[in-house]
């Protein structure tokens, strides 16, 4: 009897032991992935934090611009052109605004296709054929993607009113803001189309070297406009 007692006393103590340490030891499991998962989320929170407060800085600076360009066009001898330097000054703001939305909205667009074809790389479907060159490639695509994102909302805060120098010279100030925008459209759609690029490539190393349809949806679009 007391054999029996002790021995069950035994198991008890030892089933106790195992429960204490199951948590323990499936959070020394899972604890890298967690810690991972958080640095990826804090990083990516710390970006976005950056970025709104420099959207925040150039708005205000733009309110500020604005304001000095009212004034300065209110003092034009030919009210005519102040309107149309004033409207055109609009113009070149709201351009910039239709072209990164689209941009963005591509961007989007891209990161679902590509957590997509990331699920199904995953799960080794029947339709991925180079898996490990796959993950190579996704990754570089979210990293290309990543960058673009930065750039077009770097682009959607800056603003275009146009500097007045003198009421004479108001059609070459003009001119110089429009250069500006389009130079800087272009070198934001740039880094857009090495998104795109980096895309179409993990989806061509997945299907080992396939190309990639029009089916597949990666295809940016460009309001009008410039």
């Amino acid at each position: 009897m007391t054999a029996a007692v002790k021995i069950s006393a035994g198991s008890i103590l030892i089933c106790l032991f195992a429960v204490a340490a199951y948590p323990s030891l499936a959070q020394t499991a899972t604890s890298p992935e967690t810690t991972r998962k958080g640095a990826v989320k804090e990083r990516v929170e710390t970006r976005k934090e950056k970025v709104e407060t420099k959207i925040t800085n150039i708005r205000e600076k733009a309110a500020s611009r604005e304001a000095v360009l009212r004034e300065k066009l209110a003092a034009f001898k030919d009210k005519r052109k102040a309107t149309v330097t004033e409207r055109v000054s609009t113009n070149l703001n709201k351009i910039n605004e239709n072209h990164t939305k689209m941009m963005l909205k591509f961007l989007s667009r891209a990161s679902e296709i590509l957590s997509k074809l990331e699920a199904r790389v995953n799960q080794r479907t029947a339709d991925i054929k180079d898996a490990a060159a796959a993950k190579t490639a996704i990754a570089d695509a979210k990293a290309s993607i990543a960058t673009a994102t930065d750039a077009v909302n770097a682009q959607a805060a800056k603003d275009y009113t146009i500097t007045v120098s003198t009421e004479t010279r108001i059609k070459i100030d003009a001119q110089a803001q429009r250069k500006h925008l389009h130079d800087d459209l272009a070198a934001t759609r740039e880094l857009v189309g090495d998104a795109k690029k980096a895309v179409a490539t993990a989806i061509e190393a997945a299907k080992a070297g396939r190309t990639a349809k029009s089916g597949t949806g990666v295809k940016e679009a460009t309001p009008s406009g410039q």
